[in-house]
């Protein structure tokens, strides 16, 4: 489960890992059993898919709050609704060893942090409880104590994380309707 302690940016949830080069469009989702990916998403559909060849008990069994880690090169290549499916489907931040940075943005346009953190996969296992906090970087494995530094998120993605994304933020603070 989520829990903000202190703060809208501080994350502690159960811990589901992945190995190296987990791609968006074929592991998180199948992209060739999208229709019409560039429309409206069902989310609950997108979720009910998420991770279905790699652990057909994701969809199933992830919870509200838990926390994606993965290693180098996690989501390449993704289309927009990986970050839809994986928000939706409980996920409320991502911790990576590598990514590229459209990725990072898809994601933060969907309210769905991603931050990269060198190192954390030696950090943490399946199942344990991993310690986020968004704008000092700091990760740490609750069940172990072992910590590592990820990357902050600037000033602007933070805000923009805070709006609840890209629209929302253009909307509050811009006027864009």
């Amino acid at each position: 489960m989520e829990k903000t302690i202190g703060t809208d940016l501080l994350f502690e949830g159960r811990v589901w890992r992945f190995g190296d080069w987990i791609s968006g469009d074929s592991h998180v989702l199948q992209f060739s059993d999208m229709k019409d990916f560039a429309g409206s998403q069902d989310e609950a559909a997108l979720a009910a898919r998420c991770f279905a060849e790699v652990d057909p008990n994701f969809a199933r069994e992830v919870k509200q709050g838990d926390i994606l880690v993965a290693g180098k090169g996690f989501g390449l290549p993704s289309h927009p609704p990986v970050p839809i499916a994986l928000r939706a489907s409980g996920i409320a931040v991502v911790v990576v060893e590598s990514t590229d940075t459209a990725f990072t943005r898809r994601c933060l346009n969907e309210a769905l942090p991603v931050m990269t953190c060198p190192g954390i996969l030696g950090l943490v296992a399946h199942g344990e409880t991993l310690r986020v906090d968004l704008e000092t970087g700091l990760v740490a494995n609750v069940s172990t104590g072992r910590t590592a530094q990820g990357s902050a998120f600037s000033p602007r993605m933070l805000s923009v994380y805070r709006a609840g994304g890209i629209l929302k933020y253009l909307e509050n603070v811009h006027g864009v309707p």
